[in-house]
């Protein structure tokens, strides 16, 4: 592994301890109720409910591009379960497609626009004299003569640059652990408003990487083929046609179906939104793959190491399906219990 194995484990417990492993595990209850016996040959009227819910919560949403791909829709929801939100009956599964593809039709408006991207860690992700300068501002944050009297966000800036400096592809992998995870859920970010602002801009700055609209589809697709196999209860044979034809519609790009069933990485992310690639293997190295494990263990995870190592290898070959369990926000509601 690059650089020093004590400074490097000295950064990442750093990074880890500034963020609460504590979480809220019940802070969100269902905001919707399950419905059954409804005349599944109303399929018209209840996609059109879903996209008119979809779009009052979410206002910028290009559902007009939405009308290419309607038949391709109408087959994919005849097993999709039918949810009472907003008293109003929708699919839900559906609602969550809707939601990625808004983040798709958004991450595309932001790559084709060269006055706002790249921003953020982007800029200067490739060129490691930017990366040691951008480090060494920080530090003269933290100390010496000029240090700031408020040092939370160089802080955080620092050890992350350092770490990066140190071990590239582990840094990426612990900065995408927060886009799998809740992060809503982790108390520390209701403890301290200020704490947690920085926090969220810090890893808002640092998740905004480089990555290309042809890679973003490609997430897309790949999403979009394992929901449907997964959740909708679709073989794969016409998950992929299914796949092949949105795609097509929607984005004039062809789909390699071949690369649904590889190893799944995350590969890179604009701010929160994640983007999943294919890969013949792991992009770490066995030696950094046994750091991060003895790392989550000692720190993160209370459980034994049999059952950890099943977990990780299912969570690095399989993250996209760790992604699809989540599903918009505003189909929940805070519990009770913690509205103070």
């Amino acid at each position: 592994m690059k650089s020093n194995q004590k400074d490097l484990t000295i950064t990442l417990e750093k990074i880890l301890s500034s963020i609460s492993d504590d979480y809220y595990m019940d802070l969100y209850l269902p905001a919707y109720t399950p419905v059954t016996g409804i005349d599944l040959s109303k399929r018209k009227e209840l996609m059109e409910n879903t996209i008119k819910t979809y779009k009052k919560h979410h206002e910028y949403f290009e559902d007009h591009r939405i009308k290419l791909i309607i038949n391709d829709l109408l087959e994919i929801v005849k097993k999709d379960k039918i949810i009472s939100f907003d008293d109003t009956l929708i699919y839900k599964e559906l609602y969550k497609v809707l939601f990625h593809l808004d983040q798709t039709f958004e991450a595309q408006k932001l790559l084709n626009n060269p006055n706002e991207y790249p921003t953020g860690f982007a800029k200067i992700q490739t060129d490691m004299k930017k990366i040691k300068t951008f480090r060494s501002h920080n530090k003269k944050n933290l100390v010496g003569n000029f240090r700031l009297a408020d040092r939370k966000e160089s802080r955080l800036k620092y050890w992350l640059t350092t770490l990066y400096f140190h071990n590239k592809p582990l840094t990426k992998f612990f900065l995408h652990i927060f886009l799998l995870a809740d992060l809503a859920k982790i108390s520390a970010l209701y403890e301290d408003e200020e704490a947690s602002k920085i926090i969220l801009e810090d890893l808002d700055y640092f998740l905004m990487q480089q990555t290309t609209i042809g890679a973003v589809v490609k997430s897309f697709s790949i999403l979009l083929y394992k929901e449907m196999t997964r959740y909708l209860d679709i073989n794969y044979k016409h998950a992929e046609i299914h796949t092949q034809s949105i795609v097509y519609k929607l984005f004039k790009e062809t789909v390699n179906d071949n690369e649904f069933e590889k190893h799944i990485i995350l590969k890179s992310s604009l701010g929160f939104f994640p983007i999943f690639g294919s890969a013949k293997k792991s992009n770490l190295k066995g030696e950094e793959e046994r750091f991060i494990k003895r790392q989550l263990l000692k720190d993160m995870i209370p459980i034994d190491t049999k059952h950890f190592d099943i977990f990780f290898d299912t969570f690095m070959k399989n993250p996209h399906i760790q992604y699809l369990a989540k599903y918009p926000v505003e189909l929940f509601h805070q519990n009770p219990k913690y509205s103070s």
